[in-house]
């Protein structure tokens, strides 16, 4: 590597000297001129009439007379046979051009020329030669129009897309600058062909010149300033910047560019610097790009060829970028130089076609530098907008053309002017577009769905979604489903700890690296917890603070993405995802957005977690503090009703006293042991009813008939302590106690079809007068409820957020509750969440 390092340093110290090769040669040749008293002096600005004149047969032809140009205004047409230029005979093409040529610009010249067996003068007054523009053919004028509006197009897209990543991430700077500088050149030089389009050549001395020469200058400081971006930009995706970054080695980088910048400057001010021109400039300029292209091409080819993980970008460019620039730049750096002789034995219109080809493909390596980094950027969302409007710009001017036509017949009927009518024209299918643009860009993002757009929308369904989660562990499992499936990663994982939660509760997705246990996880999350921005792989993306010592820690791990997943004030969790499935597939600022409001909706989800978990936490505690106040309403009422049986019986039968003071102990034994139980079995709820029912049997005697119907499989399940016992007394208490004669009291227990257990308590006492009209029934129930049944009735509407699972019936012949009892309990069973 390191003898790779030293050739690479060696090609690139080269390049500059190289580079100023065609300089030297003009500056020695200009220098031996000058020994011998000749030189360059005054002006060398060249004058043009805007022919292509051709020789044929002898004869000089007007081959291509550009229709903007003064020649064709002042009358001379394609195919004129060229006589005379200001009484001045020219029998060979090449003296013809190099007299017009040399005229000062801003001149007049009388032409003469023949066309068939009439003879046309024509007084033509001279403009400034159009620099590094061929008018020399329809053609050739054609396809530089819309080839540089394409590129024009191309780059200003670039900028669009690369704007946001140059704003974020200062790896993005240099690839957006070397776009803006190529833009320059693209963009300058469009502006010119389009302005001569629009309003011809400019007249020597005008307005109109001084603005065309600027834009000249501007598009020439583009051309020149980005091969060497483009170099510096390749040494940097190459990791090998460091090595170069030393003041005396930029400096030597950047000599020619200086060179040639300045004498660009000279040029335009004054015409000429010493021996060059601004037309002059057009060989050294072509050559020095060359080299810079192809030593940036050369350099990534020799890398990849001896390293063979490079950087994604530096990658991207190398693989085949390399095949097609090298050799381009190559062929026409060596072709400028003479050494092969293609811009030398072709005519005037061919070299032409080859040099404008050579301007547009010298920036293709552009495209390929940055595409790896223009693909971290919103590319799905500039593109989708760039469609619509160019969709609705190109229908309004169709609209517009043909609606002024149309409408032009009957203006003058109506008195109306054309302006006046081409512009209520124009406010009127503005209010049109206006209207229908939103509706008609989303019908072309659905035809022009891409996988980002659709990752997008698959995003938004889990987010519309994300509410139903009602626990933890279902949130972070979904979730990390939906961003793996959705952002089609190769693995993710997920990890969250809110408030109140001792564990971490987390999910993977797919086994493949960020191999992250809870133990790896809790190593790092000491530096985490205080990220609040996305950690990324790629430095285009990244925003985070982490140190490099982390960073690398994660990118052993396989991680490419770190999303924070904030509480209140701080993360309580992240998403770490690896690479995609894809294999050139990579993240970008579209991806990031999306996760970004995921992490949004989840904190909000968290917490409304939170909320529902404290709810929970409030029901319990109340369920509790109900639960001790009922006993501690019952117990002393039950006391004295069972202390004054007991008073009696010991003076009638002592044995029965006895035994109902045992089964007063049992009693209160079983509330001491179930005291901070909310549930119980069913079957130790009985036994406490069978203790307090033998009490009363004690005191009614043979009025209190007991019938017991449990199936067997019920006695296991969990019911609220303390519900059945009060419905048992409820009904011995208001319905037994006051009935003359003996009185029934049925206990069952039986599963429904729910699996639910259903609880009946049936007495054949008085019965409830309130419940005797069946049609009011529901109206009263609630009514009548003491301390005990309307605890009860709170309790399992708290527990199980049912407020039907306690129903009472009743007639004159006594009263059925029925409790229902669902088959899971309170922490089995999630809570909905209020709106």
């Amino acid at each position: 590597m390191n003898r790779l390092v030293r050739l690479s340093l060696l090609a690139i110290l080269a390049i500059p000297f190289l580079s100023l090769l065609p300089l030297a040669q003009v500056l020695g040749d200009w220098w031996t001129l000058r020994q011998f008293g000749t030189g360059v002096s005054g002006s060398s600005t060249m004058a043009s009439d805007w022919v292509q004149w051709d020789e044929v047969d002898g004869k000089i032809i007007a081959r291509y007379v550009f229709p903007q140009g003064p020649a064709a205004e002042a009358g001379i047409a394609s195919g004129d046979e060229f006589y005379e230029m200001g009484f001045d005979f020219y029998f060979d093409v090449e003296d013809l051009k190099s007299a017009i040529a040399s005229i000062e610009p801003g001149s007049s010249r009388l032409f003469v020329v023949r066309r068939g067996e009439a003879w046309i003068r024509a007084e033509v007054k001279l403009t400034r030669y159009p620099t590094f523009l061929y008018p020399f053919s329809a053609g050739l004028w054609r396809f530089s129009l819309w080839a540089f509006t394409f590129g024009a197009f191309i780059h200003i897209l670039g900028l669009i897309i690369a704007a946001p990543l140059a704003l974020r991430s200062a790896t993005s700077r240099m690839p957006f600058v070397l776009i803006a500088v190529s833009a320059l050149w693209m963009i300058g030089n469009w502006l010119r062909i389009l302005l001569i389009e629009m309003l011809g050549p400019p007249v020597a001395g005008s307005t109109y010149e001084a603005v065309f020469q600027a834009l000249t200058f501007i598009g020439l400081i583009g051309w020149i300033g980005f091969p060497v971006l483009l170099l510096r930009q390749v040494l940097h995706e190459a990791g090998i910047v460091v090595r170069v970054a030393r003041p005396a080695r930029y400096l030597l980088l950047y000599l020619p560019t200086v060179v040639l910048g300045l004498l660009a400057l000279l040029t335009t001010l004054s015409g000429h610097a010493g021996p060059f021109t601004l037309d002059g400039l057009l060989v050294p300029i072509l050559f020095y790009a060359s080299c810079y292209i192809a030593g940036a091409a050369g350099l990534m080819a020799l890398l990849r060829a001896a390293v063979p993980d490079l950087p994604p970008a530096a990658a991207q460019w190398s693989r085949w970028g390399s095949a097609l620039v090298l050799p381009l730049a190559l062929l026409v750096g060596l072709s400028v130089l003479g050494v092969v002789p293609i811009l030398g034995a072709v005519e005037e219109t061919v070299a032409g076609w080859i040099i404008v080809a050579a301007q547009l493909l010298s920036t293709a390596p552009i495209i390929l530098v940055t595409l790896a980094t223009l693909r971290y950027g919103k590319i799905d969302a500039v593109l989708s907008r760039t469609l619509t409007y160019l969709t609705f710009l190109g229908l309004i001017f169709l609209v517009f053309v043909v609606s002024l036509e149309l409408l032009e017949e009957f203006a003058p009927a109506l008195g109306i002017s054309r302006n006046v009518l081409a512009g209520f024209l124009v406010v009127v299918l503005l209010l049109i577009f206006e209207r229908i643009a939103q509706s008609v860009r989303n019908h072309l993002s659905r035809f022009f769905s891409t996988d980002r757009q659709r990752t997008r929308k698959q995003l938004n369904r889990f987010q519309e979604q994300i509410r139903g989660f009602l626990d933890y562990e279902r949130l972070v499992q979904q979730t990390i489903m939906a961003v793996g499936e959705a952002l089609e990663v190769r693995s993710a994982v997920m990890f969250i700890r809110p408030e109140g939660v001792e564990d971490w509760v987390t999910h993977t997705y797919h086994p493949e690296p960020p191999y992250l246990t809870v133990p790896v996880f809790e190593q790092m999350w000491g530096a985490l917890q205080h990220e609040t921005h996305i950690w990324a792989r790629n430095p285009e993306l990244n925003t985070s603070a982490l140190s490099e010592t982390l960073s690398a820690h994660l990118i052993r791990l396989g991680a490419y993405l770190v999303v924070p997943i904030f509480g209140k004030d701080a993360p309580i969790g992240t998403i770490i995802l690896g690479a995609k499935s894809q294999r050139r597939s990579v993240y970008n600022l579209e991806d990031l957005d999306q996760l970004r409001a995921l992490s949004s909706q989840l904190t909000l989800s968290i917490e409304r977690l939170q909320l529902v978990e404290r709810e929970r936490t409030l029901i319990r505690e109340t369920a509790e503090a109900q639960l001790v106040a009922l006993r501690a309403q019952i117990n002393p009422h039950f006391l004295f009703n069972a202390l004054n049986t007991i008073i009696s019986l010991i003076e009638e039968t002592p044995e029965e006293a006895e035994q109902a003071v045992e089964h007063l102990a049992a009693i209160f034994r079983h509330i001491l042991q179930t005291s901070s139980e909310r549930f119980i079995p069913l079957e130790s709820e009985l036994a406490l009813v069978q203790h307090y029912l033998s009490i009363e049997k004690a005191r009614f005697g043979e009025r209190l008939d007991l019938d017991f119907q449990i199936e067997p499989q019920t006695r296991t399940h969990p019911v609220p302590a303390f519900a059945v016992q009060t419905l048992v007394e409820n009904a011995i208490k208001h319905g037994l106690e006051k009935k003359r004669g003996t009185g029934r009291l049925t206990i069952g227990a039986t599963y429904t079809e729910a699996g639910h257990v259903r609880l009946t308590v049936a007495d054949t006492g008085v019965g409830i007068p309130a419940l005797f009209d069946a049609s009011a029934a529901e109206a009263a129930q609630g009514q009548f409820y003491g301390i005990g049944l309307r605890n009860v009735a709170q309790r399992m509407q708290q527990l199980y957020d049912q407020a039907d699972l306690l129903t009472l019936t009743s007639s004159p012949e006594g009263t059925t509750a029925t409790l229902a009892i669902p088959d899971r309990p309170l922490e089995a069973m999630p809570l909905p969440l209020s709106s």
